[in-house]
């Protein structure tokens, strides 16, 4: 197991390697695994390259988020703003289905809401809405719902994941029960316990997955 010092001084280079962040914006704390990440930024999506750079350390257990996203005045966008510049981005993808995510806005805080078929429609929504100029924080109530239910292949998830350079799928046990899958068993870091995550939604027929991975810190993987 790596030491404080070790897993903060790696932590600490990643986030040098984020093209949008500054070195003094965020502050590392490690205590046996835990990392709390501090500081203030100025954008939500600065906050997010935070928390994802921290997530691929192999050793950090868990990630205490304290980094607020503060906005200059310079900077300030009113809530009817960022709402319109959110529903313009929307209409204009090509993926989102039209009219499906409802948008409430307060005080720079967004909250998402709607049903989508696919997880990878969602990941598409909340990214284009962290990317919005004057957004603090987003909430997700955006719910998976097929009209069509395929029935899930727990074959084609495996292969799936033993095609991912990430994993050790000996250490991942997938349990299949209807449109739901259940991911066990262990794995080196948070970035792999949330790509498994991925990659099972992406199977498909799969609308929800539980997520009972666990990190060992001492085991010796690759990212």
């Amino acid at each position: 197991m790596k030491s404080n010092d070790i897993l903060q001084r790696e932590i600490q280079e990643a986030l040098k390697f984020e093209p949008l962040l500054h070195a003094a914006e965020i502050g590392v704390i490690v205590k046996e695994g835990v990392v709390t990440l501090t500081g203030n930024v100025d954008m939500l999506v600065k906050k997010t390259e935070a928390l994802h750079a921290a997530k691929k350390i192999k050793g950090v257990a868990a990630i205490v988020d304290e980094i607020q996203v503060i906005l200059e005045k310079t900077s300030y966008t009113t809530d009817q703003e960022i709402a319109t510049q959110i529903v313009t981005k929307l209409k204009e993808n090509q993926v989102v289905p039209q009219n499906t995510v409802d948008i409430i806005v307060e005080k720079g805080c967004v909250t998402a809401e709607g049903i989508l078929p696919w997880n990878f429609q969602r990941e598409l929504a909340l990214e284009l809405i962290r990317n919005q100029k004057g957004v603090r924080e987003v909430t997700n109530n955006i719910k998976l719902k097929r009209e069509v239910f395929d029935q899930v292949e727990k074959e084609l998830l495996e292969k799936a994941l033993q095609r991912h350079w990430a994993f050790d799928t000996d250490e991942i046990d997938v349990e299949v029960a209807g449109a739901t899958v259940q991911l066990s068993g262990i794995v080196g870091s948070i970035f792999q316990k949330e790509e498994a995550e991925r990659i099972a939604y992406k199977t498909p027929g799969v609308i929800k997955v539980i997520n009972h991975l666990k990190v060992n810190l001492e085991q010796p993987y690759l990212c």
